[in-house]
């Protein structure tokens, strides 16, 4: 978006809200966390001076900073508990635009759960989310309307549905990036080879995009059984789609016109299911690794 363009945005009614990743690491460490999501919420644009101890106590403990941790100093915290920290703050402000850049990270699973059900539930027709992540499990749970694709330093922005097929460049992204690394380290161009002639790695001489790739796979690994769980739960709901189409066709067989339209519907529902099986065997597969 130019600057002009940005002006004129939140020259509106618009209350833009933006969390971005590094946020967290800007928190005055010497603050106790509840004092400074209680500041933050109540002062500057937007701010509500109503919002009580008690509002910043609940947000902070759907986010997993219950009992003393709401009161401890930030500099006390671990780096997921400081996330935290700043998504709570970004919670209470009160804005009708969010913009959240990977909000899932430093989450547990049951933290981001709740986070994606709440966006899911947010704003109706008087707000708007904008997410940038790369966790697929949270961008299904939240549902959108439109998908940004970024590509040779453009966004292609489209009226639909999350498909399967979105994250099909990333993954093969990660899947060659930890390739090369195993590559590599047989090799050993990366590490060296023990007297019983097993291989060990350096993780000092991976570049940080490797590291970045390591860290992700093991993210996906451990929210491996939530994911599995929710594609049993897409391929029954698939799975009942066609068995309703199927009555469908036999209700409309006279109707050509109808039955084209409730096949293609099918064939749609179908394919979802065949990549929802493949991405459950990977996962399968994943699981089954050693780390």
């Amino acid at each position: 978006m130019c600057c002009e363009c940005f002006n004129q945005f939140t020259k509106t009614r618009t209350r833009l809200g933006v969390f971005t990743q590094d946020l967290a690491q800007e928190l005055d460490v010497t603050s106790r966390a509840m004092d400074l999501v209680l500041s933050y919420a109540r002062e500057g644009p937007h701010g509500d001076i109503n919002i009580s101890n008690n509002d910043a106590r609940s947000v902070m403990g759907r986010l997993g900073l219950s009992g003393d941790k709401s009161l401890r100093k930030v500099g006390e915290l671990s780096g997921g508990e400081k996330a935290r920290v700043a998504l709570s703050m970004f919670c209470l402000k009160a804005s009708n635009v969010l913009m959240l850049d990977e909000p899932s990270n430093h989450l547990d699973v049951e933290c981001i759960e709740a986070l994606a059900d709440a966006l899911s539930d947010w704003g109706n027709k008087d707000g708007a989310i904008i997410v940038v992540s790369h966790d697929r499990s949270f961008c299904e749970a939240v549902g959108f309307t439109h998908v940004g694709t970024v590509k040779n330093g453009k966004v292609t922005i489209e009226e639909r549905d999350l498909a399967p097929r979105d994250w099909e460049q990333y993954d093969i992204k990660s899947k060659s990036a930890m390739e090369g690394n195993v590559s590599r380290s047989i090799n050993g161009s990366s590490g060296g080879s023990s007297s019983n002639g097993s291989v060990t790695t350096n993780d000092k001489e991976l570049t940080p995009e490797e590291k970045e790739e390591q860290k992700l796979r093991r993210k996906m690994k451990y929210n491996a059984p939530k994911r599995i769980s929710k594609l049993e739960e897409l391929i029954e709901k698939a799975e009942l789609k066609i068995a309703n189409y199927d009555e469908e066709m036999m209700k409309f067989g006279d109707d050509v016109g109808k039955l084209v339209d409730i096949n293609k519907k099918k064939e749609e529902e179908q394919e979802r299911v065949m990549e929802y099986m493949e991405e459950w065997e990977e996962l399968e597969t994943l699981l089954a690794e050693d780390d």
